[in-house]
This record gives C-alpha cells, sequence and structure tokens, in this order.
C-alpha cells in the first residue's frame, strides 16, 4: 500500500507506470519453409537477354532465403530480419512494376507460388495455417507487414528495458507503415483485383484493408503510451493536466482500433486472439481511471477540492471489475489469463486512490468545506490529446527492369504462364499478337509510367496535428532527451 502522508504533494505510485505501458507482442507472419519458389527459375527466359534483370532477379532469392532463414532461427532477431525485409522490399516492388508496365513480356518459366502464415490471426491448432497466393501484390503486402511487426517486437523489447523513447519511436515506425498499407496500397490492389475481392474472407488479416487500418490507430495509442511512460519516469512533479489528456487521447485511439475492426475487419477480428482483445478491453478502461486520475491531482493543486474529490471517486469506480460483459469497468481477470500478471499493480493502483481519496475528503470536511459535486463539471472535464506519433513509411520505388527479347513477338507457348501482379488487368495473348515491331522497347521510368498511370500514383497524404499536439509532442521529445 502506498502511503500518504501528505495528499496534495503524494508522487504518484509506480503501479501506474506498468498500468500506462502495458502492450501486447505479436508474432510475426512466417513463410511457408516448405516453399521453395526462385525468382531466377520463374523468370530465366524473359530475363536472359538483360544482365541488370538476372542480377536482381539473384538478389531478391538471396533476400528472401535470408528472411526465410532468419525467421527459423531459433532465437529470432527482429533487426536482423527487419534489415533483410528492408532489402527485399524494394526488389519485390521493382520486380511487380517491371511485370505490371510490360505485361506483353512479363512470361513465367513456372509458377510464382507465395505461400505465408498469418502474425496477427491467432489458431488453438498446432498445425499452421499457410495461405497461398499467386500475386506479387501478396508477397509485397506480406513482406511489408512483416516489417511492421518486427519493428512493433523491437518496440516491445524496448518498453521491457525502459527505454520507453525509443520503444515509442518504433510504435510511430509500425503505425506508419500500416498507414501506408491501409491508405495508399491495400486499396489500390483491391480496387484492381477482382480475386482479391472475392478471397476477402479466407486471406490473410495482414492483407485486409480495414485491419491495417485499424492497427494505424492501435500503434499510435501505444506510442503515445511509451510517451506517457517517458514522462512518469522522470523526477519531480509532472504536469497532471497534460498526463491526463494525454491517457484520454490513449482510450480514444483504442476505441478507434476496436471499433473499426468491427466495422471493417469482423471476420478477421474473430481470428484474433481473444486474450489480446480482454487486453484492449482492459488498457481502455485503465487509461480513462487514470486520466481521470490525473484529472483529480491536477484539479486538487489548481485548489479546486469538490470538483478533484469527484474525479478522483469516479477513477475508482472505473477501476473497479465489471459485472457483466457490457457493463463499465475491468474485465474480469483469468486466474492464469494474460492480465494475472499486472493484478498486483491494479491493486496497488486501487489502494492508492483509496488512501487519497479519503485522505482529500478528511482535508475537505476539516478544512476547505468545498461543495462536491456528484460527477466531474463538463467544463472542467479533460479533453483528449492525440499526439498522432506516426512516422510516414514509404516503399522505395526503383526503374523498372526490362524483361522479355524479340522472340516475345511470337505467339506464346501453352506451357509458358504469366505472372499474376494482383491488379487483375492482363491483356490477352491475342492482344499482343497484334502488336507489331523489332522486340518490346525498353521500360519506362518509373517516373514516365507513374505519369501515364494515374491509377498507380500515391495519393498525397496531409499529416498535420493540430499546434497543441505538436508542441506537446516537442516537449515529450524532449523530455525524453
Amino acid at each position: 500500500m502506498d502511503d500518504v502522508p501528505d495528499a496534495s504533494s503524494a508522487p504518484h505510485p509506480d503501479s501506474i507506470l506498468r498500468l500506462a505501458s502495458a502492450v501486447h507482442r505479436f508474432s510475426i507472419p512466417q513463410i511457408n519453409p516448405e516453399d521453395q519458389l526462385s525468382y531466377e527459375a520463374s523468370f530465366r527466359s524473359c530475363s536472359a537477354s538483360h544482365s541488370s534483370t538476372v542480377a536482381a532477379m539473384h538478389q531478391a532469392d538471396r533476400r528472401r532465403e535470408d528472411i526465410k532463414q532468419n525467421m527459423c532461427e531459433a532465437t529470432l532477431s527482429h533487426a536482423k530480419l527487419a534489415k533483410s525485409l528492408l532489402e527485399y522490399i524494394p526488389l519485390i516492388n521493382q520486380i511487380l512494376l517491371s511485370c505490371k508496365f510490360q505485361p506483353e513480356s512479363a512470361r513465367l518459366d513456372t509458377r510464382l507460388v507465395f505461400s505465408w502464415y498469418s502474425g496477427i490471426e491467432h489458431t488453438k491448432h498446432a498445425k499452421k495455417h499457410y495461405f497461398d497466393s499467386e500475386a506479387l501484390m501478396f508477397e509485397l503486402v506480406l513482406a511489408i507487414a512483416t516489417y511492421a511487426l518486427s519493428e512493433s517486437n523491437m518496440g516491445c523489447d524496448a518498453c521491457i528495458e525502459g527505454d520507453f523513447p525509443e520503444a515509442s519511436r518504433r510504435f510511430a515506425k509500425t503505425a506508419g507503415v500500416f498507414q501506408y498499407l491501409g491508405d495508399e496500397l491495400l486499396p489500390n490492389w483491391m480496387a484492381n483485383s477482382k480475386q482479391h475481392a472475392e478471397m476477402a474472407k479466407e486471406s490473410l488479416a495482414e492483407t485486409r484493408v480495414g485491419v491495417c487500418v485499424a492497427f494505424t490507430s492501435l500503434y499510435t495509442a501505444m506510442a503515445q503510451q511509451m510517451a506517457v511512460a517517458t514522462v512518469l519516469v522522470k523526477p519531480g512533479v509532472p504536469n497532471y493536466g497534460l498526463l491526463g489528456k494525454l491517457c484520454s487521447g490513449i482510450a480514444h485511439d483504442l476505441d478507434t482500433f476496436v471499433s473499426t475492426l468491427r466495422s471493417k475487419a469482423a471476420v478477421h477480428m474473430s481470428k484474433m486472439d481473444p486474450s489480446f482483445l480482454t487486453l484492449i478491453t482492459f488498457s481502455i478502461n485503465v487509461q480513462r481511471a487514470i486520466s481521470l486520475y490525473f484529472l483529480a491531482r491536477s484539479l486538487w493543486n489548481a485548489g479546486e477540492y469538490g470538483n478533484a474529490i469527484a474525479a478522483l471517486s469516479e477513477a475508482t469506480v472505473a477501476m473497479r471489475t465489471r459485472t457483466s460483459p457490457t457493463s463499465r469497468g475491468l474485465p474480469e481477470i483469468e486466474p492464469n489469463g494474460p492480465l494475472q500478471s499486472l493484478v498486483g499493480e491494479m491493486n496497488g493502483f486501487r489502494l492508492h486512490m483509496g488512501a487519497m481519496l479519503k485522505s482529500w475528503e478528511k482535508d475537505n470536511s476539516l478544512v476547505y468545506f468545498t461543495k462536491v459535486p456528484p460527477s466531474v463539471p463538463s467544463n472542467k472535464a479533460l479533453k483528449a490529446i492525440q499526439l498522432k506519433k506516426i512516422e510516414a513509411f514509404e516503399c522505395e520505388v526503383r526503374d523498372p527492369l526490362p524483361l522479355g527479347s524479340p522472340v516475345d513477338l511470337e505467339p506464346k507457348d501453352e506451357g509458358v504462364v504469366e505472372p499474376s501482379t494482383g491488379s487483375g488487368d492482363r491483356r490477352s495473348s491475342s492482344e499482343r499478337s497484334s502488336q507489331s515491331g523489332g522486340g518490346p522497347p525498353p521500360p519506362p521510368s518509373y517516373e514516365q509510367a507513374m505519369n501515364n498511370d494515374p491509377q498507380l500514383a500515391a495519393p498525397n497524404r496531409e499529416r498535420s496535428d493540430s499546434d497543441l499536439a505538436r508542441e506537446l509532442d516537442a516537449k515529450l521529445n524532449g523530455l525524453a532527451a
């Protein structure tokens, strides 16, 4: 129990730090270890005449093999995996664009079948269910999503080590990657791929717009959690009003995460670990309780004793275990569940608030004689602040690789297949056979191709925050320095 010798200056308890910074660690997606695909082998005929293309295909195979080996290591190094993914992603994107802009030359000697297992979905079965796709876009999306979750795992490691500024940066990176997937890459794929739309329920969670949009809110909240933790570990009395607003913003982002999943990705939400969803419900209510607690501390220090007591009373109610799934309060903690490790912090925080409330009520009845309202007046309620700590991610683009040779103008053999970009706009063999000339023209530069195909141009995203949020973010970064 935290002693409260002086209610007006008692420090916040250590239990708040762990409650405020509790986050979930996701597994990473996995490539099927039996997957033996080779870009070199599949593109051998149409790349043989171009040394740059042969070199790029070879490099893509090497980077993908590095990724597979990293995933199979007993002790997975997320830093090493993230590095390999950042080297691989531009290559697969370059191959995809090469096929997109030269469909008449892109012919496969053997099919490319990409096989992945989700890191977001959860199954009780020991045997993993791998999802297969021939779309190059599927491979690109899974590689980018894996990079995002690798960054999030490094954020979790930093959080455990107490390096909250580093954890915040990692989670901000993760939020930026999911924002890129949900706002840019996946909407374009879905709009141009009939097959992708038809297989929406069966496809992996990482390939769904709704999931990626929701996870942007989740990791934005987690980045802000680490910003709050950064302030809490600093010596001295923190700005309680600021902390209360930040915790309210965290609760809002987590609420947005849940509502987005329910409305846009209900099928894949049902495939997620129930203990993770319980943690989210727990965190939403804890952040609201902590927000009210900090509001109470701010009001008390400002001499608004009656309103402070009302806020602290509401905080104690918010920390109670709810009586039903639909009522307010914390979810029930299962004896062997994942939240069991937080029971000590929960009880410590409850005891601290109970002792402080008793002390404040005594002081008010003997000294201040301030009327205590039944609830916090609306004009005193905290306004949530969302820092939107998102580090923008952009997929590196390279000019398309040259494909094919003069023989591409001849009718295609039945045994030769075309790569699937996932766009669903491949031209028929008859359309290609009607072309004439002395061989395929060189591929356009990336800039030329984008200018000629406005559907592929990434929309400009406005990333403006409120002036107050930017100011607070700068202050927090200054504190973390």
